[in-house]
C-alpha cells in the first residue's frame, strides 16, 4: 500500500520568550521552515533539496519549532508516499545533522532575516500581536518590543546555532507517526 504517511521526529525545544527559542527559530529557517516560506514564496530549503531525489511523488518536509510557556518542541515534519517515507525522512534527518558544523555567515544572516520577517508578519495583525505578547508575558513575565526581539536575533552567532544543532541532534527523538506505518523507519535507524 502506498498511502501518504507522516512522521514527526520531535525533541524537547525551548520556552517562548527565551534566547534559545530565537536560536531554534534561526535553526528552523536554516533547515527549511514551513509557513513563512510558503506564505512568501516557494520553498527551496535544504530539507526539500535533500529529500527530492528520493521521491517521485508529492512530499513535504519542514523544520518545526513550537514554543510554549515553559517548554517547546523542535523537529521535522515529513509527509511522503508510503514506500518513500523512510528515504525522505532519513535525508531530512541528515540535513539536521549537517547543521552541527555551522553554516556560512551568508546563510546565517539569511535565516535571521527570515525569522525577523516572520516576527514582523506576526506582529502586524492585532490577533498575532495579542497572541505573541500574551504568550511571552506568561513565559517571560513581560512582553518584548519588536525592536528588542529583532535586536536579540541580531546577537545570534554561528556558535549559538552549532550548539543548538548539536543539542537537538544528540537528544533522542520522539517519533510521532500516522498513516500507513509499514515503511516507517525505526527510531534507531535515524540516529
Amino acid at each position: 500500500s502506498s498511502g501518504i504517511n507522516a512522521e514527526w521526529p520531535l525533541r524537547p525545544g525551548a520556552a517562548a520568550g527565551s534566547h534559545d527559542a530565537l536560536v531554534l527559530g534561526v535553526l528552523r529557517h536554516l533547515a527549511g521552515s514551513g509557513v513563512a516560506s510558503t506564505k512568501w514564496g516557494g520553498s527551496h530549503s535544504k530539507l526539500v533539496a535533500a529529500a527530492a531525489p528520493y521521491t517521485q511523488n508529492p512530499f513535504s518536509t519542514q523544520c518545526v519549532n513550537i514554543n510554549n510557556v515553559n517548554s517547546g518542541m523542535f523537529g521535522i515534519r515529513v509527509s511522503a508516499a508510503g514506500e518513500e517515507i523512510g528515504d525522505v525522512l532519513k535525508a531530512s534527518v541528515g540535513v539536521m545533522a549537517g547543521l552541527n558544523t555551522g553554516v556560512s555567515d551568508e546563510a546565517l544572516n539569511a535565516a535571521k532575516n527570515k525569522l525577523k520577517l516572520e516576527i514582523l508578519s506576526t506582529y502586524e495583525s492585532n490577533v498575532g500581536l495579542r497572541a505573541a505578547t500574551g504568550l511571552e508575558s506568561i513565559a517571560a513575565g513581560s512582553p518584548s518590543s519588536t525592536a528588542q526581539l529583532l535586536g536579540a536575533i541580531d546577537t545570534i552567532t554561528n556558535d549559538d546555532v552549532k550548539e543548538a544543532a548539536k543539542r537537538m541532534n544528540n537528544s533522542p527523538p520522539i517519533l510521532v507517526s500516522y498513516g500507513n506505518v509499514e515503511h516507517m523507519p525505526l527510531q534507531r535507524e535515524l540516529q
